[in-house]
């Protein structure tokens, strides 16, 4: 590997440039020395040695070069080996949705349906009289067939409207008092865009609802307290530092979570760097657009920015609600659901990039991609010129026309490395899409051969956020507990694909590649130390590695080094 005597760049602060002159040396606050330090930038340096100054990287180079550095003040960390690379960047989470789950009736992680049951009769006794059953986490499959009964939870919450999000984040699973909320009952018909789920015998109400049926009952729900959302934003952080995370870009941003972050950036209690994504209403109409400029212009932008609209272009699951070119598996003319049409997608997308924002897309299908490229493509038509850097995030699906349409518009590929691997919901996904379609999903290696900008996210909440897992998924196709075979072996990535979509990629596609992303002189200090050098293990221990320090501007945020190998 090549091993940097120094690392240099343009536009150095004033005190770099004249230490490098050899005039007077401001003594370092932070000295790492005699680590495995991956640098990530254009060349994938390695270096043993890193300087911190005022919240910067002020050297990189050999312990030799860095320890003229070190002062009666500085703090010096012997990395013993360990490996030093900037802080992950996670480029589609949920923050702030996945926070306030201390607030809610977990479900995660339980193994049968009666624990399931038995976890959310346990929260709804905790409840005060007409106030709301909130849960999240569900997985329906753990149930038989997959059908979940509304008699279930009439019986556990007759009296509390229920909002049970799946797993997913995609599905809600409501009792009768939550449909009559939300004015359904067993004569509705589907919401337009919206499914009501129905017991394929009985054509009776589940209680699971899609699409903007989902919707309508959760706008419902009263909102969380300024308080609550500060504890949110405090956990989420909290977790993100012993995972490594630096910077994460927030999927959903409404002016409440807006109004949360700001706050919180204003008193400087942010401690991550976050992108939001502002979520554009269909209900509403394209005059939201001045509202949405209003917020990007007034977010403060020390840590947390506001220059991207979120915009979904179909459903959350493959089995029924991801928009295909084709019908599902089994039916004529079922070919998912559509948040818009391609008309309004590219008008929306011509609006928004004429106002200089950046476009997250949700498409989860392969026509969903389709309309996505579409719609960018549509506006380059007919805006100026001028940097863009939008994406479209999950891309379980793409048709082979599109692959090479990511480099040719200069579009970013959002990838969730954690779903590339023969889960339970396998059988019901081979199912809906068939055999030919399940062969060709999620072609990380194939986006990456082919020259597109690939960054990488966890969609944390519906899976963990741990990077690490992610980066083990993506190099094996296998799952993080190694059990079972590599699927679809072909698109495994390299190690090195995988670190640059969770740093320097990801700070690109925000904007963010001059100030942080890769260990450079000059940038911020975003960094992480792990207990071991992912280029030296088998690919199968990856997630078993630990991050042991998390530095953002040159703060330790998290530190267990006397507790690592």
């Amino acid at each position: 590997m090549p091993v940097l005597n120094c690392v240099a760049s343009r536009g150095l602060p004033i005190f770099v440039l004249a230490m490098l002159l050899g005039c007077t040396r401001p003594a370092a606050d932070f000295v790492f020395l005699n680590g495995a330090v991956y640098t990530v930038d254009a060349d994938r340096n390695w270096a043993e040695a890193v300087a911190v100054l005022d919240g910067r990287i002020v050297l990189v180079g050999k312990d030799e070069e860095v320890r003229h550095l070190i002062g009666s003040a500085t703090e010096v960390i012997d990395l013993d080996g360990r490996m030093l690379m900037p802080g992950f960047h996670d480029s589609h989470m949920h923050p702030m949705a996945a926070g306030t789950r201390i607030h809610r009736c977990q479900l995660q992680q339980l193994d049968w349906p009666g624990e399931v049951l038995q976890r959310l009769a346990d929260c709804a006794a905790q409840l005060d009289d007409g106030e709301w059953l909130r849960g999240l986490g569900l997985d329906e499959g753990l149930f038989d067939d997959g059908q979940l009964r509304l008699a279930w939870l009439d019986k556990i919450a007759p009296d509390h409207p229920a909002v049970i999000t799946s797993n997913t984040g995609f599905s809600i699973w409501t009792n009768t008092a939550g449909l009559a909320a939300a004015g359904f009952d067993s004569s509705s018909p589907d919401p337009d865009k919206g499914i009501l789920g129905r017991d394929p015998q009985s054509g009776e109400l589940t209680g699971v609802l899609l699409g903007t049926a989902g919707s309508r009952l959760y706008d419902m729900l009263p909102d969380y307290s300024s308080d609550e959302l500060r504890e949110a934003i405090s956990f989420a952080t909290d977790m993100a530092h012993r995972y490594g995370i630096t910077f994460s870009s927030e999927a959903k941003v409404t002016p409440q979570v807006w109004q949360a972050y700001v706050q919180a950036d204003q008193a400087g209690e942010l401690g991550l760097r976050i992108e939001g994504s502002l979520f554009w209403d269909f209900e509403r109409g394209v005059e939201q657009t001045t509202e949405l400029m209003q917020l990007r212009d007034s977010t403060p932008g020390r840590r947390f920015r506001a220059n991207t609209v979120k915009i979904f272009v179909d459903g959350g699951s493959l089995n029924g609600a991801a928009l295909l070119l084709e019908p599902y598996n089994g039916t004529t003319d079922d070919q998912g659901i559509s948040k818009a049409t391609p008309q309004q997608l590219n008008e929306i997308a011509r609006l928004l990039d004429a106002e200089g924002f950046q476009l997250h897309f949700h498409a989860l299908g392969d026509r969903a991609v389709r309309q996505a490229l579409d719609a960018v493509e549509a506006a380059i038509a007919v805006n100026a010129q001028r940097e863009r850097r939008h994406q479209v995030a999950h891309l379980a699906l793409i048709a082979p026309a599109d692959l090479p349409r990511f480099v040719e518009l200069g579009v970013a590929a959002n990838i969730q490395p954690l779903w590339a691997y023969r889960g339970p919901e396998h059988v019901s996904r081979s199912a809906a899409l068939g055999p030919d379609r399940t062969a060709r999903m999620l072609q990380f290696r194939t986006l990456f051969d082919s020259g597109a900008h690939v960054v990488a996210g966890s969609d944390w909440i519906s899976e963990s956020m741990n990077p690490l897992f992610g980066i083990q998924v993506a190099v094996t196709r296998q799952p993080p507990n190694n059990a079972g075979p590599a699927w679809i072996p072909e698109e495994r990535t390299t190690l090195e694909q995988m670190l640059a979509a969770y740093t320097i990629n990801g700070a690109r596609i925000v904007g963010l590649e001059k100030e942080t992303g890769s260990i450079e002189i000059g940038k911020a200090a975003d960094l992480i130390v792990l207990d071991g050098n992912l280029f030296e293990i088998d690919p199968m221990q990856i997630a078993q590695t630990r991050v042991v320090l998390t530095m953002l501007d040159g703060q330790v945020e998290f530190r267990d080094l006397a507790n690592a190998n």
